[in-house]
């Protein structure tokens, strides 16, 4: 088995210390989800296609599920983040690698090894702990969101393994979906809020823009399952940034449902790194 590449995996690192100020960042913004999700989405798109050099996409079906993936996690993650706690949303992201096995389960008919079954089971019950934290109808809702994201977030890992998808093309027709979503809300919602801008601004160029032009460049070079390790940096970075500039603390049953999803997660990639 190769050795996966190491630059691959600094290029996810640099791309999961960019995403983890999200969660900050939204809850600076008095505007509504849709509308930051539109405004977002313009700001990263402009940067994307300044990288790309183009704004040329291949409709491929591969790229079109991909970007839809990419879209879904996108929205359902500021929704969360608009409902209940940043730690809880970044937390429900992160079960991803979770969703990869069952997805694969489903879809290729992939039968997890004892050591998947366990991770999924260690991490469906601090799932459940975290949710404990939330049980009010808008917290609620918000876990909710979060997990959906996880979900759609496994989707992007799996549909980048595709041989009809181009990463970057995928990632742009991405955010110019969120775009196109978005812009009705922006154009009838967005003030003269300076700090609403510039955090806007923050989140588009390198919290999301800066972000996946790392993760695009990274994805390619390293599997799908250690890639997710790699991004635990967000969800370990997400509620540090929240707790010292916005004073939002988790709770403990945030905290400890963490402690297993993260948990759960790390070892289960690490056993495969050694038993293949």
């Amino acid at each position: 088995m190769p050795l996966p590449d190491r630059k691959g995996s600094l290029y996810l690192a640099a791309a999961a210390v960019c995403w983890s100020f999200g969660g900050l960042c939204l809850k600076f913004i008095p505007w509504s989800a849709m509308c930051i999700i539109g405004l977002r989405a313009i700001f990263a798109a402009a940067v994307f296609a300044v990288y790309r050099k183009s704004i040329k996409v291949s409709f491929t079906p591969g790229n079109a599920v991909a970007a839809i993936c990419l879209s879904a996690t996108t929205v359902f993650f500021v929704f969360a983040n608009k409902l209940t706690t940043a730690v809880a949303a970044i937390l429900l992201q992160f079960t991803a690698p979770v969703f990869i096995i069952l997805i694969e389960l489903v879809l290729y008919r992939k039968k997890p090894r004892l050591s998947a079954a366990l991770a999924v089971s260690a991490t469906l019950l601090g799932m459940t702990i975290l949710f404990a934290d939330h049980l009010e109808a808008g917290g609620l809702l918000g876990n909710i969101f979060g997990a959906c994201s996880g979900l759609s977030f496994a989707g992007v890992f799996i549909c980048n393994k595709r041989p009809d998808v181009d990463t970057e093309q995928s990632i742009f027709l991405g955010f110019l979906i969120n775009a196109a979503i978005g812009l009705p809300f922006v154009l009838t919602s967005v003030t003269a809020d300076p700090v609403g801008w510039g955090m806007s601004a923050f989140l588009g160029i390198v919290q999301v823009g800066f972000a996946y032009v790392f993760f695009s460049i990274g994805i390619k070079k390293t599997p799908a399952l250690l890639a997710c390790l790699i991004t635990a940096l967000e969800p370990m970075l997400n509620p540090v940034w929240v707790a010292l500039f916005a004073g939002e603390i988790p709770g403990p049953y945030s905290i400890a449902g963490g402690v297993v999803i993260i948990s759960a997660v790390v070892v289960y990639n690490i056993w495969v790194e050694k038993h293949p």
